[in-house]
């Protein structure tokens, strides 16, 4: 017996949207107003990422994952430009004298003063904000620009933009599109009829159940990693009216091209799905994921 079409069309249902725009906007609050700490304000990017942001959210998501970028400073990538567009890039942009570490301080500092230092926790990519009622990560972050190029004027330049930190433990960059990211997912689901993020729910609740049975653990297949491990699914396995088919279609699809996981991407198209960095997947823990999600259909 399979998953039966009612829990499917439940899990489909998207979670919680007002409870994480309210605490984005009571952290942005803080943050901006005339006691903030942090220097030039005015300048910050204060956006949802994650679930949340992407609308794939599912009852029971508790965290509330809040960027916030300040745009004073900006890191970049230059490795593909070439020599004539590097030498006026150099010439444009100076050093900045507004140091990450800075920032950091500073944002730790307000949130600590608006909310109580007890309330507010370091962690190594987030600041986690837990008063008992609700609980946010906040990603503190520089703007990131990788340059596609670069001309004498401002219109003959283009860049893709994502996000830099640095972690707290290790001093370890990292870079991200949560903006690509949320756009890619976007516009693949407005090309199939709105059928993209239902099914990304669907498999987020999949997961949920496994960890539930005891098929796999919590950090086997990580949502985020689940989500772009679909969108490189063809847009043509979304199509179907009948959402038992969909989800089949999708999960056939990986089966039968799961030689090919190398080769995947994340949705924000800047960063290959899998590899030996702590911000990709482990390929052995996506097959376990998929072939255990198989088992659960057929055995349910």
């Amino acid at each position: 017996m399979v998953i039966p079409i009612s829990t499917l069309e439940s899990w489909s249902n998207q979670g919680a949207t007002q409870t994480p725009k309210s605490l984005r906007e009571k952290i942005e609050k803080k943050l901006t107003e005339s006691d903030s700490r942090i220097t030039r304000k005015n300048q910050l990017d204060i956006y949802l990422q994650g679930s949340y942001r992407n609308n794939t959210n599912i009852y029971g998501n508790s965290d509330v994952d809040v960027v916030v970028q300040h745009n004073a400073t900006f890191f970049s990538d230059i490795s593909d430009l070439d020599a004539y567009e590097t030498t006026i890039y150099k010439r444009t942009f100076s050093n900045a004298t507004y140091t990450w570490q800075d920032f950091k301080n500073e944002l730790i500092e307000t949130l600590e003063n608006a909310f109580g230092s007890y309330n507010v926790e370091v962690g190594n990519k987030s600041i986690k904000i837990d008063n008992g009622s609700y609980e946010a990560d906040v990603v503190p972050c520089f703007e990131y620009r990788k340059y596609t190029s670069f001309g004498e004027n401002e219109e003959d330049r283009e860049y893709i933009p994502g996000i830099k930190f640095y972690t707290t433990n290790e001093n370890r960059d990292v870079v991200n599109y949560p903006k690509e990211h949320y756009s890619k997912g976007a516009a693949k689901n407005q090309r199939v009829n709105k059928k993209y993020k239902p099914v990304v729910r669907i498999f987020k609740n999949i997961k949920r159940k496994l960890i539930e049975k005891d098929m796999i653990n919590k950090e086997q297949a990580p949502s985020y990693f689940i989500e772009n491990l679909l969108y490189n699914v063809p847009d043509k396995c979304f199509d179907n009216i009948n959402v038992s088919t969909r989800v089949y279609d999708v999960t056939k699809w990986l089966q039968d091209n799961n030689g090919s996981f190398s080769q995947f991407i994340c949705q924000n198209e800047q960063i290959k799905l899998f590899g030996e960095s702590q911000e990709q997947w482990n390929e052995e823990d996506a097959y376990t994921f998929l072939t255990q999600t198989i088992n659960l259909w057929n055995e349910w």
